[in-house]
């Protein structure tokens, strides 16, 4: 019985709506109708806004789903984008940076200082540095005079650019499917939070459509998804998604070779994550990731990733602690955000924000220095399956990784939106046409009726006139 009560009322007042404007038409309309049909427009009103809010509040917060679905098990295979970045040797930092600190004592190499080419170490290579290692090795010679040298005050970018690796210096060979390509003339180079590397197919320094983009399709039918990179180097090696950038603080499916002679193979597992057009349609808010175009306000970076927009919220912490930057948070100098130089760092190292954890910088962490960063809408799911034990060739004096898919993907994941906009437009539509008796026709004759009705009113009363 109340369900059929409902029914009828709901019926009556839409009936009401409906026929509203004749009922008020009706001079002879009873008081008590009149009043009766107020309250019917005004429940239709009310329950029309509410269901149309509702769904305008559901649209978002529940209009993206992740599936997982399978593919062509002979479906063409992208391989992923590789970074080769250069590693710390004590041993072998190279001639140049021996002759730039011998220059700098006033007996050359007779009083050689390693302290300060230890500082230039951590300077060129970030992921090496630790906690007050700076101003323990800098601050003793801040008074000593012309008598002895000191660390370099300032240009630290500069240095690295001067003194770190080039593609000839690192690279011997690459190959894909054991075809050998052009190292150089793909793997680019880029300042990382890591250190230097080079970057194979990257959104951060490349572009899709340009002649040093690496065509890495793989046909299962008659390739195998190996790459080989051989270095003449130590060397890390990072499976990364194309808007990545390597860092220190974050976990990375990677490789590392030091010693001259060295093999390794080396194994992972990538499962891709796809997105539907209406995904685009949706705020980053709530569907809680961001595509690589969807820059965040003063990046340094040309594409957006977790790993990018860490980088930058450290050096905004930075910047307000210290007004200046690690130069290797930005890969492109930026005067807005100078680069620091000794005063600098010593500054950061009191703050401890030259190498911050990355776990302080999580939301929930208690931290004062925190951040909030999506994730990317098309990051793959990476994984480390195999490392071998490290083989030395006797005699050589190369080190070669061989990277390889262990498995070709046979699933994936797809980001699909529930609900489009004209999927919006339908369902307030009949919302509306539900509670108040609106539909596109009714809406066409309010609009006629005050445009071309009017006008055709109008002109038909001057003529009479």
């Amino acid at each position: 019985m109340r369900w059929k009560f409902v029914t009828h009322l709901k019926d009556y007042c839409v009936n009401c709506t409906l026929s509203g404007f004749s009922y008020m038409a009706n001079e002879n309309l009873h008081f008590t109708e009149r009043l009766f049909w107020l309250i019917c427009v005004v429940l239709s009103a009310w329950g029309c806004y509410h269901l149309i809010d509702e769904y305008e509040n559901d649209f978002e917060s529940r209009a993206v789903s992740i599936v997982y679905e399978s593919i062509h098990p002979f479906a063409r295979v992208k391989f992923p984008t590789i970074s080769v970045c250069d590693l710390y040797n004590k041993y072998e930092l190279g001639p140049d940076i021996e002759e730039y600190v011998a220059s700098m004592e006033p007996c050359g190499l007779d009083c050689y200082n390693y302290e300060i080419e230890t500082h230039i170490a951590f300077i060129m290579y970030p992921y090496f540095y630790h906690d007050g290692v700076i101003r323990g090795r800098c601050e003793q010679y801040e008074n000593c005079g012309e008598n002895c040298a000191k660390c370099p005050a300032n240009n630290y970018r500069g240095l690295l650019e001067k003194f770190g690796a080039n593609c000839s210096s690192l690279f011997n060979e690459c190959s894909l499917s054991y075809k050998s390509f052009d190292c150089c003339k793909y793997f680019l180079p880029l300042i990382t939070p890591f250190g230097k590397c080079f970057l194979l197919n990257s959104l951060q320094n490349n572009k899709k459509d340009s002649p040093t983009w690496f065509k890495s399709m793989i046909n299962p039918a008659y390739q195998k998804p190996i790459m080989t990179i051989n270095s003449k180097r130590p060397i890390q090696v990072s499976i990364l998604n194309e808007e990545d950038v390597p860092h220190y603080a974050l976990p990375t499916v990677k490789v590392e070779i030091m010693q001259p002679g060295q093999r390794k193979s080396f194994q992972f597992f990538i499962e891709n994550m796809i997105n539907d057009p209406g995904v685009r349609d949706i705020s980053p808010h709530y569907r809680q990731c961001r595509f690589a175009d969807e820059l965040v306000d003063d990046t340094g970076f040309k594409a957006y990733s977790f790993s990018s927009c860490m980088a930058d919220c450290v050096r905004q912490h930075q910047m307000a602690l210290c007004n200046c930057s690690a130069y290797s948070l930005m890969p492109t100098p930026l005067a807005k955000y100078p680069d620091c130089d000794l005063n600098g760092y010593m500054c950061l190292e009191r703050n401890y924000m030259v190498k911050r954890d990355a776990k302080p910088l999580l939301p929930w962490s208690d931290s004062n220095h925190t951040c909030t960063c999506l994730p990317s809408c098309t990051e793959n799911d990476i994984r480390s399956v195999y490392e071998s034990n490290s083989e030395t060739e006797p005699g050589a004096k190369d080190l070669r990784i061989d990277i390889m898919m262990s498995n070709l993907p046979s699933e994936r994941y797809r980001r699909q939106a529930l609900r489009s906009r004209l999927d919006a437009v339908v369902s307030i539509g009949g919302i509306l046409g539900l509670f108040l008796g609106a539909s596109l026709l009714s809406g066409l004759e309010f609009l006629y009726y005050f445009t071309i009705r009017l006008w055709n009113d109008v002109r038909r009363a001057r003529r009479q006139q």
